[in-house]
């Protein structure tokens, strides 16, 4: 017999899950898509702690004339 502690927590474990499993599916679909145009040719993806982060370089300044 399972007390009602364990069932709930089976319960939350399996929900966690799902909303993890969801997080994951919207990240991918986020980071599949190419950059905008405003990034140019400047970015790129790297992990930083455990996460996909898009670099960008900045626009260079004029040179003074």
């Amino acid at each position: 017999m399972e007390s009602s502690l364990e069932k709930e927590l089976r319960e939350w474990r399996e929900n966690r899950g799902r909303a993890m499993d969801a997080l994951a599916a919207s990240r991918d679909q986020l980071f599949a898509t190419t950059p905008s145009p405003s990034f140019g040719k400047g970015g790129r993806r790297v992990r930083v702690n455990g996460q996909e982060v898009l670099v960008v370089s900045k626009a260079r300044r004029p040179l003074p004339s």
